[in-house]
């Protein structure tokens, strides 16, 4: 009784601490991942809309068909109509458009729409354009063309041979898509996701979106709005009716707008009280069962884990993570002694003939035996592993490069001339065996390096021979 007394109250601790736990990994687990993941896949979501019309405008604003067009004295303008109608349709976008700085005439892919004005603001754009360094800009405007639809628009300069401006021409996306995009957000994740321009005004978001037109206007972000409008990137919490929210913004550089990705932290924890019973109840029932099975089990398997995490299942040889591990062991050893540790790198040579004349159940024999040969004369301190394949690798401590190469020379001999291996394999079977030593320099992945280089000569030689690193 008393045990289980003290089972039953240190699995309410442990359910209590866990929930709080649970919840403060819930809230970092949203203000880390979730809200930053958002925001970055609906970055990504724009910019993917932006890299395939940049790329059209480019070629527009190269096609010799639009400068020819122009300097021809516009004469057919269905041509130039047809040509941004076909674009348009083409590339799915919401208006093609172009310039012409000879006649100041505004074509689109339903005919002429104006004529820009620098009397009119609404031209602003293009003499912006006009004056600008560079060849192309991305700005966000209403559309003319489409009832002011607000549109981003990719402005690229039309140009003759020798540089001379002839006008713009481009394409413009409608931002409905990426409303969508808001919408389907926060159906699946609860998030709200809003646009709003550097001064603070609501552009893009939700419908169902409880914000003021204007973030100033919310008075429970007074305190953080001005961060928010300044920063390039960053998170912020704050509270609205009675509610704490998360916040994490991004500034869009391409549209000069503000992501914005909020999140209500207490329903970050919601999820967690039902499992919380049901956990509670379940466990209750099989904490005996459990506790007994648990203390049986716990043992047989800690050592079935400790023989997998460290032995290579065909040969019972190191695998190459015990193996490194063994290596760092004696780095630190042999650095403060400053004797030289050896490694040998071995290769069996035409190993793929062995497995396609017996099938590979003859090549894993192959390896035992040879991982036997290998075996059998190793020092206590000696240490070898299989790294991978059909290689092996040994390490040597205190042996220099003589005394590596000869004991390489040993293990090449006997590999060829074991009678058991050639009845197994059914044709003669041979080591490629590259050494190096280290002393001063100890790090495994050099190590390895230059053993793998020796090897490579010994198998550009001929194949059966042992090479030393120099």
């Amino acid at each position: 009784m008393v045990v289980s007394l003290l089972i039953i109250i240190g699995f309410l601790v442990t359910a209590s601490v866990s929930f709080y736990l649970s919840r403060q990994s819930a809230l970092n687990t949203l203000v880390e991942h979730e809200l930053p993941l958002t925001s970055d896949n609906i970055y990504a979501e724009v910019q993917r809309d932006l890299i395939k019309p940049r790329t059209v405008s480019s070629f527009m604003g190269n096609d010799t068909f639009l400068k020819d067009w122009i300097l021809g004295g516009e004469q057919d303008v269905a041509a130039v109509t047809r040509y941004l109608k076909e674009v348009k349709q083409k590339y799915g976008a919401f208006t093609a458009f172009m310039v012409s700085d000879l006649t100041r005439n505004y074509y689109h892919a339903e005919g002429i729409l104006k004529q820009v004005s620098e009397q009119d603001s609404r031209d602003d754009w293009y003499f912006r354009v006009r004056q600008m360094a560079s060849d192309n800009e991305l700005n966000l405007d209403p559309d003319m063309a489409n009832g002011d639809e607000l549109t981003i628009f990719i402005n690229f300069k039309v140009r003759t041979s020798d540089g001379s401006f002839l006008g713009a021409t481009g394409l413009g996306l409608n931002l409905a898509n990426i409303k969508t995009i808001l919408s389907d957000y926060r159906a699946r994740y609860g998030n709200n996701v809003f646009f709003v321009t550097r001064q603070g005004d609501l552009l893009l978001h939700d419908q169902a979106l409880p914000l003021a037109s204007n973030l100033y206007k919310e008075s429970g972000m007074s305190d953080v709005v001005n961060d928010i409008l300044s920063t390039k990137e960053g998170r912020f919490s704050y509270r609205r009716e009675g509610k704490t929210y998360l916040l994490n913004t991004r500034h869009i550089e391409e549209l000069d707008l503000i992501l914005c990705v909020e999140a209500e932290e207490g329903k970050a924890a919601e999820h967690l009280f039902t499992p919380l019973l049901i956990t509670l109840l379940i466990c209750a029932l099989v904490t005996g069962v459990v506790l007994l099975l648990l203390l049986r089990a716990l043992n047989h398997y800690q050592q079935e884990l400790e023989s997998v995490a460290w032995q290579d299942p065909l040969t019972g040889l190191l695998n190459r993570r015990a193996f490194a591990d063994r290596y760092q062991r004696y780095q630190s050893s042999h650095l403060r002694s400053e004797k030289p540790l050896s490694l040998l790198m071995m290769d069996i040579d035409h190993f793929k003939a062995i497995n396609d004349l017996g099938g590979h159940a003859r090549g894993d024999d192959v390896l035992q035996l040879i991982s036997g040969v290998l075996n059998q004369r190793l020092r206590p301190s000696d240490c070898l592993g299989r790294w991978g394949g059909e290689e092996f690798i040994l390490l040597l401590p205190e042996t220099n490069l003589d005394q590596a190469s000869r004991i390489a020379e040993r293990i090449r001999k006997e590999v060829e001339g074991s009678a058991t291996i050639l009845d197994v394999a059914e044709q003669a079977v041979t080591l490629s065996i590259g050494v190096a030593t280290q002393r001063e320099r100890l790090d495994l992945d050099l190590h390895v390096q230059l053993a793998d280089t020796a090897l490579y000569e010994a198998k550009n030689k001929g194949r059966n021979n042992v090479c030393c690193a120099s």
